[in-house]
């Protein structure tokens, strides 16, 4: 269990007093749980007791206590900040031509981001998959980067730290950003959109998230992803912004139900043989 005396896990300078800091942004990992202003409710599914005990319910994406500084959160906040118009509103910024739109097959579509800038996009990702990484929840426990793009990962977010809009515009102008290729994921529209969930799968080679509404992947070098299908669609050059768009049909078959056959099938081994 960390201390508010532990160094942050960013940094490695300041003390890790922040309490509550979530592991996903906030805007873009608790719309399942229900309606902005209404009771909220999720469940927690590990695989472990589905079959037999009632799931642990809970309220909130997953947070984590000391684990940064009151610097490294507020630049996260940064991060964040700038992300989600894009994230939250892409539907809205196509329709008044901000954002553009290719259709690749039926069921894919590519949007290109204008804003924010591709580098903030970038480290706002990274953020999210090192934070799961490092964290010691039990939602991320057996989730564990490769070490080498874990640090990577660490070195560059901490390259770009900044406390105000403008210092981070200045990095990003004076800096350059080590590239680990990666892919964003969402749909037009969901059968249900309180089935999606958040599920932390893969730590290997794509790494993956799954973050409500939204999936991300991440390699760790260009040619982990040369020969991958999303090749084409993914952000491997610095100037790279932009996100798939899949059907409703192919979203719940990739989103929802695989990862929910994948906890079934971890229940019923658990249960045939518990330890």
């Amino acid at each position: 269990m960390r201390k508010p005396t532990d160094e942050c896990l960013l940094c490695r300078i300041n003390a890790a007093i922040k309490t509550n800091s979530h592991i996903l942004p906030r805007f873009i990992s608790t719309g399942f749980l229900g309606v902005k202003g209404a009771p909220r409710k999720g469940f927690v599914l590990n695989g472990k007791n589905e079959l037999s005990a009632k799931p642990k319910t809970v309220q909130d994406s997953p947070k984590e206590n000391y684990i940064l500084c009151d610097e490294c959160e507020a630049y996260f906040s940064l991060l964040e900040t700038a992300s989600a118009p894009s994230l939250k509103f892409w539907q809205a910024k196509v329709a008044n031509g901000n954002f553009k739109m290719v259709t690749i097959k039926p069921y894919l579509k590519i949007v290109q981001f204008d804003a924010p800038n591709p580098v903030v996009m970038r480290l706002l990702v990274y953020s999210m998959f090192w934070r799961a990484s490092i964290s010691s929840l039990d939602t991320f426990k057996d989730y564990k980067l490769d070490p080498e793009l874990e640090e990577s990962l660490r070195n560059n977010l901490l390259e770009f730290k900044a406390l105000t809009n403008a210092d981070l515009e200045a990095n990003v102008k004076e800096k350059n950003i080590g590239l680990h290729p990666y892919t964003a994921m969402t749909a037009e529209r969901f059968k249900d959109e309180t089935a999606n969930g958040l599920a932390a799968i893969n730590p290997g080679t794509p790494a993956s998230l799954n973050v409500d509404k939204f999936g991300f992947h991440i390699y760790k070098v260009e040619k982990d992803v040369a020969h991958d299908f999303m090749a084409d669609f993914s952000n491997l050059k610095v100037n790279d912004n932009q996100i798939m768009v899949v059907s409703a049909q192919l979203w719940y078959d990739v989103m929802v139900k695989r990862p929910l056959e994948m906890v079934a099938e971890q229940a019923k081994k658990n249960l045939t043989n518990p330890k």
